[in-house]
């Protein structure tokens, strides 16, 4: 036994030694394989070996001692000293047996590897069940975790398996509660107050939406006069009756948003609401808060005002109609009556879009695909739906709103010294921290012209972009879409910040108040705004719970869409095997890694991965490109590719590229 006087000193030691090692906190980042990362708080990465990434998870918030590599300076290996927190206390996957071992094969794409479950623990499941599992036990000190089953979610054969462990996961709620319930009751009986609105139910606004919307949240008009055009944009308004605070609305703010699932959505508010009461049937008299904005010929919003009004919407017209009328010409696609109104519609979108080719940033053009399922809620079809005319006459119409409540917002903080802002921002800073002098040096090499924009600024990231845009060079094409995987995500805030992803200096949503519960509330803004009284805003905590819970029901959406698919093109890789042949199929690299290029099929937008071999690849990372002896491997870049699998327990799409004859 070691007496005080030596223990002392041993403690003094290893103090020692810690206060010479370069000791950083930071969150755990799986990967594919079995190594992971620390995404340390100042901003580098440091790798994480096999052993050391079994024991902690994704997420897992640690202390780590990090070197300098041996064989790389630039790069930095950590050992871990303690962990400070693990957020995942539930895991969802499918039941294993293995020999005498049984657990639950994750579905986490950062979780490479299987939970122990002891005999305890197992409840009544069968080999293939699907799970909802508890953590009992975290691998921290040996690497041997432990979880409990607390639910036995169904077996694959079981229609809308998929969708059910889905909610379950993202904790997509589907039911509505007692008091959610009793108030619903009560508004479904409530007459429609006038009581302080302007009527407006003879402007002849229409409702433009795909043929099966049901909750239609925004109708528009515009007539064109001696400056351009009056826009007008009603929307739906559910503060008329959704108080702050009450039971319906704490049920919206917890579910964020309506959720599109493929196969059908989990809506922010009931439906008997969502699809009756608020939605712009055409015919019936809505409450709605309105936008009138004139806008000038060169595509300026000169002038904008918001009211509370009535509302009765002519017609409900589809994209599809509407676009005959456009791109066609076919007077027959939409009643008489709004043919007029429409083809101002569609100038004065020309010309909004024209302006913000000019003054703020147009975003990519990309298709849509909608997945049609059969009734085994699995995918029987992927259809592509291009962008047409009308589509982008509501997106304009639409934009002009949300940029025009923005501007209410920040101009009424201003004028009365508010350090927050009654509504909340849309905002976008850009690039994300790290990123910035990478891209700084990237474009003093190869466009030197633009090396000395201050691209954090919303000017610099502007004219950045738009001069990328504009340049049809090699160079310039691959830096463009190389910074699109550079950017920070969106935030809310209460701030009056840029959208520097739109280029715009302001931008505040309100057009969808039905779907979003951050529209819901900036409807309540701008009525306090109006009446010039005062309003509860979200505190920071509940702003970012806002947050979290949005991204939360992206996640489940892409979550469901690509396990859906995976069922999908294993269908494909069958038939495959029954013509002895793959199939060649056209797609793009989204992505370029170290490790292969992530592509997107051209037909279906499936997305899938192509590993490539490290040691005949190099890959520049600044230019996201990989070059071997006989190609080099680019962002957007066409490629044919075969099917190479399935994995339904990563929820992966393998391809294999093959090469054109020469």
């Amino acid at each position: 036994m070691l007496d005080p006087n030596a223990l002392s000193q041993l403690n003094q030691l290893k103090a020692g030694i810690l206060a010479d090692k370069d000791i950083q906190q930071g969150t755990v980042r799986g990967t594919q394989s079995r190594f992971g990362f620390v995404v340390l708080d100042d901003g580098r990465e440091a790798f994480l070996p096999p052993d050391a990434m079994s024991r902690v998870f994704p997420g897992d918030r640690v202390e780590a001692s990090l070197t300098q590599n041996e064989n790389n300076k630039d790069k930095w290996d950590a050992e871990l000293i303690s962990l400070l927190e693990s957020p995942l206390k539930v895991v969802f996957g499918r039941y294993l047996i293995r020999g005498k071992g049984f657990f639950v094969a994750t579905d986490m794409p950062q979780l490479n590897r299987w939970l122990f479950i002891p005999p305890k623990a197992r409840a009544n499941a069968e080999e293939g069940d699907f799970l909802e599992c508890l953590v009992t036990r975290h691998p921290f000190e040996d690497g041997k975790a432990q979880v409990k089953i607390v639910d036995i979610l169904g077996k694959d054969t079981d229609i809308g398996i998929e969708h059910k462990v889905t909610q379950r996961k993202h904790q997509l709620p589907n039911t509505w509660n007692q008091a959610a319930s009793e108030q619903l009751d009560g508004i479904e009986i409530k007459d429609i107050d006038a009581a302080g609105r302007e009527d407006l139910t003879a402007l002849p606004l229409v409702t433009i939406d795909s043929a099966s919307t049901q909750d239609m949240d925004d109708a528009v008009h515009a007539e064109a006069n001696d400056q351009g055009w009056t826009l007008s944009v009603a929307i739906a308004d559910p503060s008329s009756d959704i108080e702050q605070g009450s039971p319906l609305d704490l049920a919206a703010l917890e579910r964020a948003n309506t959720t599109y699932l493929a196969g059908g959505p989990v809506t922010m508010l009931p439906e008997a609401l969502a699809h009756g009461r608020y939605s712009l049937v055409a015919g019936e008299t809505r409450q709605a808060l309105v936008c009138q904005m004139q806008i000038t010929s060169t595509g300026h919003i000169s002038e904008y005002r918001f009211c509370e009004a009535l509302i009765t919407s002519r017609h409900k017209l589809s994209y599809e109609q509407v676009a005959d009328l456009l791109e066609n010409d076919n007077s027959a696609a939409v009643p008489s009556d709004t043919i007029e109104h429409l083809n101002a519609l569609d100038a004065c979108a020309n010309a909004l879009n024209a302006y913000r080719a000019e003054h703020m940033l147009l975003m990519e053009d990309r298709s849509d695909f909608e997945l049609q399922l059969n009734e085994q809620m699995r995918i029987n079809n992927i259809v592509c739906q291009k962008r047409n005319r009308a589509q982008q006459l509501v997106e304009e119409s639409m934009l002009a709103t949300n940029r025009s409540a923005g501007d209410l917002f920040a101009q009424h903080a201003s004028n009365n010294n508010l350090e927050q802002c009654l509504g909340i921002f849309s905002s976008h800073a850009g690039f994300r921290a790290e990123r910035t002098e990478a891209i700084k040096q990237l474009l003093g090499k190869d466009l030197p012209a633009l090396a000395e924009l201050e691209i954090e600024t919303l000017d610099g990231y502007r004219h950045l972009i738009q001069s990328l845009q504009k340049d049809d060079s090699a160079a310039a094409q691959n830096q463009l879409a190389a910074c699109r995987l550079m950017l920070q995500a969106g935030k809310l805030t209460h701030e009056a910040k840029p959208h520097m992803g739109l280029g715009m200096q302001y931008y505040a949503t309100v057009t969808s108040p039905i779907r979003r519960y951050n529209d819901l509330f900036n409807h309540r803004a701008i009525k306090a705004i109006l009446a010039n009284q005062p309003l509860t805003g979200l505190s920071d905590k509940e702003l970012a719970g806002l947050q979290e819970r949005i991204g939360r029901t992206r996640r489940a959406a892409r979550d469901l869409e690509q396990w859906l698919t995976c069922l999908y093109m294993q269908e494909q890789e069958l038939q495959d095997k029954l013509a002895g042949k793959p199939q060649p199929l056209e797609a793009t690299v989204s992505r370029v890694t170290s490790g292969g290029i992530a592509i997107n099929l051209i037909e279906n937008g499936v997305s899938g991965f192509i590993r490539l071999n490290s040691k005949e690849y190099k890959f520049d990372a600044e230019r996201m490109t990989l070059t071997s002896e006989t190609q080099t491997l680019k962002l957007n870049q066409p490629v044919t590719v075969v099917l190479d699998g399935s994995n339904l327990d990563k929820k992966q799409i393998n391809f294999k590229q093959q090469l054109r004859a020469a």
